[in-house]
């Protein structure tokens, strides 16, 4: 089986109209207009575009050696100073990618839209190539418009977009597995792709952080290199990716339609559907695929679906692991962590414990324990330690309560255990290794400092407050943990008949502190506020009764659903009674103020039921 991708790009060069000029592609551009496929002038040391721009402007390393490359685990030569799209080699026209304007210069060079919309998603032959084996599907223009606009979809761009994407590089103590992209490097070659789908993998790798995904840790960038590399190598995976990166970037396009996206989920539970149904072998692409699938499916509040794709992977996880063989690899610790956030969130919406059982949380646990103990001055394994921790009081607590309520423990019993669940979340905190609490990266000054409005109720630049640099990743661990001691005192409060002590509340302005100080930071990286917006929520049911608590915590909400997240309309209904006004069933701020129209649309798509339809509704998790 041959790669595709040389002979596609050859026939194009020799296909050329007559007359054409061959735009020779440069090696020693900077990374800046490499990235956004513009022609760089190469001015030192800083480019023209990237002055005008107030860019970044990075040039790459001409005299380092030539180094050793893969394409599908197929060894290859190239110079350090190439990039993937270079790989094709000097004799072969590089494949066209589309230009992304300046404001005030025209587009050297661009690839019509209906190229794209048009165009199948692979080339007739593709699925003979060792990366994918994808047929056609549905033309984009088969679908139809979703809002009032129904001209033709875009090829995608950034152009128009909005949002937190205006994110600055970090710099030498940017938090611990989020590097600057000016330090990263697109790792694999995917030219051989779509149009559409390279745009979308580029906006994935140069955007997405794990933080979207509620990880909330992923020290060796698994996102950003093995994950695209397992997409690249399943077919599901590819479209479920590709589908979440259309759906973040249609959140920040003025232009983004329901269809731009949903095309991709769609296709990505068709490939899946029919591979289940084919009895392909199950791998962790598998399951990666219906993880991702089922985080598309939060997103925009489809929990049926989502409890469904969690049933499907868990099935899937113990064909493929148990609870010591999963801790050995990264992938499948990092499907572990996924998979038990989904199975937490689904026993949270349930009122029921935890699908997966205890011994994978203790298995977890004591592998991350050994690992500290072989290495003790690894910081890797201690935060993640602290986290696998907490997933194992969390278990332990949800555990707890439904045996109380399934009456298979009495009150006496419940006490008993219940009070070793306090226990265990407050040495949680207590004996954290030092090396997690080291006063050096506290982070103490705050440029760039925003002027708050009279009367705020929180200070987010109390120096000392949080975490930064390698210990960003802890700011998340202590929210997290302050949420789990709420929850535990109020249920504990709730199954006793009796009201929650006064501390609770407390301890929410405490945990909104926290929250406000980690999003004002001025490294805080993309994704922040979606990874703590589970921490908001429980905090906000606790804050005083105080329209300035109330109204801060609107705005929060507002902030979190305009990042795309869709919040359940039974969490919009308690939250509207406790702010006693019913406009919050319609939008978090009054007179509609920052109201997305993407996500104005979602919403009343899935209220008439259409989104529904639109979505595939075929139930993987009953193969």
């Amino acid at each position: 089986m041959e790669a595709r991708a040389k002979p596609d790009c050859a026939r194009r060069k020799s296909e050329k109209e007559p007359g054409h000029t061959k735009h020779k592609r440069t090696r020693s551009g900077c990374y800046t207009c490499r990235s956004r496929r513009v022609k760089c002038d190469e001015g030192h040391p800083t480019c023209e575009r990237c002055t005008k721009g107030g860019r970044k402007c990075v040039y790459p390393d001409l005299s380092t050696a030539s180094r050793k490359k893969s394409i599908h685990g197929i060894p290859i030569e190239v110079s350090e100073s190439s990039t993937d799209e270079d790989d094709h080699g000097e004799d072969m026209e590089p494949c066209a990618l589309d230009a992304i304007a300046d404001e005030d210069e025209p587009v050297e060079s661009t690839v019509e839209s209906e190229n794209v919309s048009k165009s199948s998603y692979y080339h007739a032959s593709s699925s003979q190539s060792t990366g994918s084996r994808l047929g056609s599907t549905r033309q984009a223009s088969e679908t139809p418009s979703l809002v009032q606009d129904k001209g033709a979809s875009p090829t995608p761009s950034t152009e128009g977009s909005v949002g937190y994407f205006q994110y600055q590089t970090l710099g030498t103590s940017h938090p611990k597995g989020l590097k600057p992209q000016s330090e990263m490097q697109q790792p694999y070659d995917w030219s051989h792709l779509p149009q559409d789908l390279q745009f979308y993998l580029s906006y994935f790798y140069d955007h997405i952080t794990f933080l979207h995904y509620s990880l909330k840790y992923d020290s060796g960038n698994f996102l950003k290199t093995k994950y695209i590399e397992t997409a690249l190598h399943n077919d599901a995976l590819l479209y479920a990716l590709v589908g979440f990166s259309a759906f973040q970037h249609t959140l920040h396009n003025l232009q983004g339609k329901i269809q731009d996206f949903l095309k991709y989920y769609n296709k990505a539970v068709t490939l899946l559907l029919n591979s289940l149904k084919r009895g392909d072998r199950r791998t962790d692409g598998t399951i990666l695929a219906i993880l991702q699938l089922a985080t598309i499916e939060e997103f925009l509040g489809d929990w049926i679906n989502l409890l469904g794709h969690q049933k499907a992977a868990y099935q899937i996880l113990l064909e493929l692991y148990t609870p010591r063989t999963v801790m050995h690899s990264q992938t499948s610790r990092i499907i572990l962590a996924w998979y038990c956030r989904f199975d937490a969130f689904a026993g949270l919406m349930a009122g029921f414990e935890t699908v997966i059982s205890r011994e994978w949380f203790w298995g977890a646990e004591q592998h991350l324990q050994n690992q500290i103990a072989q290495d003790p001055t690894n910081l890797d394994w201690k935060i993640e330690h602290s986290f696998a921790k907490m997933r194992r009081i969390a278990n332990d607590m949800s555990t707890v309560f439904a045996k109380l309520a399934k009456g298979e423990i009495n009150q006496e019993q419940f006490m008993s255990e219940n009070d070793n669940v306090g226990r265990m979340i407050a040495s949680w905190k207590n004996e954290l290794d030092p090396a997690l609490l080291d006063g050096r990266y506290l982070a103490m000054d705050y440029p760039n400092a925003r002027i708050l409005e009279p009367g705020h109720p929180f200070d987010p630049y109390i120096p000392g407050s949080i975490f930064n640099g390698p210990l960003w990743a802890m700011n998340n661990a202590i929210i997290d943990w302050h949420s789990i001691d709420l929850m535990h005192r109020y249920k504990t409060a709730l199954m006793l008949g009796t009201q929650p002590g006064e501390d609770i509340s407390r301890m929410a302005i405490e945990s909104c502190q926290l929250y406000e100080a980690i999003e004002f930071y001025h490294e805080s990286p993309p994704g922040t506020v979606i990874a703590l917006q589970t921490s908001l929520s429980i905090a906000c049911l606790f804050m005083p009764r105080d329209e300035r608590y109330a109204m801060w915590a609107r705005r929060k909400l507002a902030t979190i659903e305009s990042h795309g997240y869709i919040y359940p309309h039974a969490f919009r209904t308690k939250m509207s009674d406790l702010f006693r006004d019913r406009s919050c069933m319609q939008w978090w701020l009054p007179n509609d103020e920052g109201y997305p129209p993407i996500i104005r649309s979602i919403r009343k798509f899935w209220k008439n039921g259409k989104l529904q339809q639109l979505m595939c509704q075929q139930k993987i998790f009953e193969i």
